[in-house]
C-alpha cells in the first residue's frame, strides 16, 4: 500500500491552499487518499500506479511486462478520470508519475506539467527517462537550484525553454521558546527514511563519542525502511547490530514513521541531516530551521540553499565523520549558550522569509494560470 511521504505532503499544500482550481488527485489505496479525502481533497483509488525499481540496476522481462501492463491499465482509468473530472491540466508529481502521464498526455492533448524533486546522474537511466519526459511536457518545475542545475546538465542549455523554480511553502506553526529551562537531556534527531543515503550508520558513529561523555544525549530516529526496498530492511538490521556492539542501546530509540510534524519536532533538539549525496531540497532541514531546531547538515545539494553557515545552521563535509563528531560535541557544549540561542532564532526567520506557504500558492497559482490561459 501506498504510504506518506514529501510528494504527498507536497500535493496536500499544493491543492488545499489554491482554491481558484479544484483537484483530483490519482493515487494507489493506502494512507496518502485517506488523508487527501480526510481534507477534503477528492482522492480517485487507482492501485496500477504503483512505483516500480530495478534490481541490480537492470530491468528484466517479467517486470517490463508488469510496467507496460500497469502503464496500460493506468492510462485507461485516468483518462477516464479525466473525461468523468472534466480535468482541464494534469500535473506529474516525479517522474514515475511523469512515465504513467505521457501516454495520457498524448491521447488527451491535456497541458501536462511535471514536478521535479530528484537529482539525477548525468548518463543515468533516470536522466535518459527525464529527457524523454521534458518532450512531451508543457513544462517542467524545478524544487531547488540544486534540481534546476541538475535539469540543465541533463537537458542542455535550452532547458530554459519550458522549466520554471518554485521552492516549496511551508505552515508555520508556534515556535517552543522553553531552551531557557531546558530539561536535562539533549536530543539528537533523524527524521526520514531508513535509506543507506541518508548516512544514518555515520551519525552513529559521530555521535557515539558524545553519547560516552554525557549519558544525556539521545538519538531519535523517526521513520521506517522502505518495506519495498529490500536493501532498506537490511541497512536498518546492520543498524541495529551497530547500536548493540558500540552499547548504545539505551541512547537510542526508534519510533517509526510518525506523521505529526509537531510531535516530531517537540522531542528533539538537533537534527542531523547527513546524506552521503546530494539532495535536491531536503524538506526535513526546512522544518527543522522553521521549529527553531539546531541543524547540522552536509554541506552538499539542498541543504547549502537552506543553511548560511554558523548563522541559522551548520554545514559539515560529506562523509567526514570527525567533522561531524566535532560539531556536535560543539552543539551540545554551547547549547544554551547566546551563540547557539542566535543560530535557533535565525533558523526561524530564515524559513518566514523565503519559504511562506503564501508565496508557494500563488506561484503556484501564476503557472496555472499562465498554462491555461495563455
Amino acid at each position: 500500500m501506498q504510504s506518506w511521504g514529501g510528494g504527498e505532503e507536497f500535493l496536500l499544500k499544493l491543492a488545499a491552499n489554491i482554491k481558484e482550481y479544484k483537484f483530483v488527485i490519482a493515487s494507489p489505496e493506502g494512507e496518502p487518499v485517506k488523508t487527501f479525502e480526510q481534507n477534503g481533497i477528492e482522492a480517485i483509488r487507482i492501485n496500477s500506479l504503483k512505483k516500480f525499481y530495478r534490481r541490480n540496476n537492470a530491468w528484466g522481462i517479467t517486470s517490463g511486462i508488469k510496467i507496460l501492463f500497469n502503464i496500460t491499465i493506468s492510462t485507461i482509468r485516468v483518462i477516464k478520470v479525466i473525461l468523468t473530472s472534466k480535468i482541464d491540466l494534469i500535473l506529474a508529481n516525479g517522474n514515475f508519475a511523469g512515465m504513467y502521464g505521457v501516454p495520457v498526455k498524448i491521447l488527451t492533448r491535456k497541458k501536462f506539467i511535471i514536478v521535479q524533486h530528484l537529482i539525477h546522474k548525468e548518463e543515468s537511466f533516470e536522466a535518459k527517462i527525464l529527457k524523454m519526459l521534458y518532450r512531451y511536457s508543457d513544462k517542467l518545475v524545478s524544487i531547488s537550484d540544486s534540481v534546476s542545475e541538475n535539469l540543465q546538465l541533463i537537458l542542455g542549455d535550452d532547458f530554459k525553454k519550458k522549466t520554471t523554480k518554485i521552492r516549496h511553502g511551508i505552515i508555520l506553526p508556534e515556535l517552543d521558546e522553553s531552551y531557557a529551562d531546558k530539561k536535562e537531556n539533549i536530543s539528537i534527531g533523524i527524521v526520514g527514511s531508513i535509506i543507506r543515503l541518508k548516512a544514518i550508520d555515520n551519525i552513529f558513529e559521530a555521535a557515539k563519542e558524545s553519547i560516552y561523555q554525557n549519558k544525556n544525549v539521545h538519538i531519535h530516529i523517526f521513520g521506517a525502511p522502505r518495506e519495498d526496498e529490500p536493501d532498506s530492511v537490511i541497512y536498518e538490521k546492520e543498524l541495529m547490530k551497530f547500536i548493540v556492539d558500540a552499547n548504545l542501546e539505551r541512547n537510542v530509540h526508534f519510533h517509526g514513521f510518525e506523521k505529526s510534524k509537531e510531535k516530531i519536532y517537540s522531542s528533539i533538539d538537533i537534527l542531523i541531516n547527513y546524506s552521503s549525496i546530494p539532495e535536491s531540497f531536503s524538506l526535513t532541514v526546512l522544518e527543522a530551521l522553521l521549529f527553531g531546531k539546531i541543524v547540522i547538515a552536509s554541506d552538499v545539494g539542498g541543504p547549502r540553499e537552506l543553511i548560511t553557515n554558523n548563522k541559522n545552521g551548520f554545514l559539515v563535509p560529506p562523509s567526514n565523520t570527525k567533522a561531524l563528531s566535532e560539531k556536535i560535541k560543539y552543539c551540545i557544549g554551547k547549547f544554551n549558550s547566546i551563540e547557539i540561542e542566535a543560530v535557533r532564532n535565525n533558523a526561524r526567520k530564515s524559513v518566514e522569509e523565503n519559504f511562506s506557504l503564501e508565496r508557494f500558492s500563488s506561484e503556484y497559482k501564476r503557472l496555472f494560470d499562465s498554462i491555461l490561459y495563455a
